[in-house]
């Protein structure tokens, strides 16, 4: 590069109040000349020149009248690409060699610690003067460049001030919300909390306001209703059975042990009545519940299932609807 010392001062492209300009992909951001042509690289750069006609003279720094740059860049760090060496590869080569012409600073770039990176030389048109800031987040570099040719940076150091202040820093894209296709089936829907009555001629109930009942006929029975939701593993159902010859409770409970993998009864109340359960498990989902009331010459065989994983959701309601049981 030939560098002629000179005092010529170019025109200097006017700046008409501010427009931010925001990055789509990384969320850079930075307030631009409002009244300028502004370029946007989705993910990479934003970049505006105050005479649009000489933006390849910053890269190739030949002969011309003026220019103005103002860039704001993201780069990806990785394992062989650091901010250190970002900023060295921002050096122009000089043909003298003279690299102590850039001098190297500390910054405050959108509200974190970074560097500054400056340099002037002289050009046949004038001082070339550049300015550029670096500032890491998320991996990220976000690199800030005012240049300018011709003598011209000086009538902008005011308004390059302005834009620095307002720079938001490149961050890393926040992970798409998974698509929820509504097209596909849902999954059970919960028990509600909220309780509606169900009152039969034997017996009465508050179940979950979104199951069903639906009444069938079970070999033994006098009569069988089966109360379900969503989820036809999860239910409570009431059976009545003839206890007009046997309304021993205890033996009753003795008899039906074995049905209920051996184990021993757990004594309760049911509906104001002394009740007993068998806890067991039908298979390796599912845990149930059998609960025997004696009133009068019947036998109110009570039980629920529910879904191992979601016994949070399911046992404390049906708890709760078993609390509300009346025997008529």
């Amino acid at each position: 590069m030939v560098l002629t010392a000179c005092s010529r001062q170019a025109e200097a492209p006017p700046i008409d109040g501010f427009t931010l300009h925001e990055d789509r992909d990384r969320g850079f951001a930075m307030k631009f000349p409002a009244n300028w042509k502004v370029q946007k690289f989705p993910g990479e750069v934003i970049v505006a020149y105050g005479l649009p006609a000489m933006s390849g003279r910053f890269s190739s720094f030949g002969k011309g009248e003026g220019g103005v740059k103002i860039e704001l860049r993201s780069v990806k760090l990785d394992s062989t690409l650091t901010m250190d060496t970002l900023i060295k590869n921002s050096q122009v080569q000089f043909e003298d060699g003279l690299q102590e012409r850039y001098k190297i600073s500390t910054a405050t770039v959108g509200g974190k610690s970074g560097k500054k990176l400056a340099v002037n030389f002289d050009q046949e048109d004038g001082n070339f003067r550049s300015e550029a800031y670096f500032a890491e987040q998320d991996s990220l570099v976000t690199i800030v460049t005012f240049a300018a040719f011709g003598g011209t940076f000086e009538s902008y150091e005011s308004e390059f001030a302005e834009m620095l202040a307002s720079v938001r820093l490149a961050k890393r894209p926040e992970p798409a919300a998974p698509k929820v296709d509504t097209s596909a089936p849902r999954g059970p829907e919960p028990p509600s909390d909220t309780l509606r009555s169900y009152t039969g001629s034997e017996f009465s109930i508050q179940i979950p306001n979104n199951f069903e009942s639906k009444k069938a006929k079970q070999a033994g029975t006098l009569s069988s209703v089966n109360f379900f939701g969503s989820r036809l593993d999860c239910s409570i159902q009431v059976d009545v059975l003839d206890a007009s010859k046997q309304n021993n409770l205890d033996k009753i409970l003795e008899q039906n042990k074995a049905t209920y993998q051996g184990g021993k009864a757990t004594m309760t109340t049911l509906g104001g009545q002394k009740a007993g359960y068998f806890s067991y498990n039908p298979n390796n989902n599912v845990s149930s519940r059998a609960y025997f009331v004696v009133k009068g010459n019947k036998l109110f065989r009570v039980t629920m299932n529910w879904y191992k994983p979601e016994q949070s959701v399911y046992l404390p309601i049906f708890e709760k609807c078993l609390a509300t049981m009346k025997f008529q």
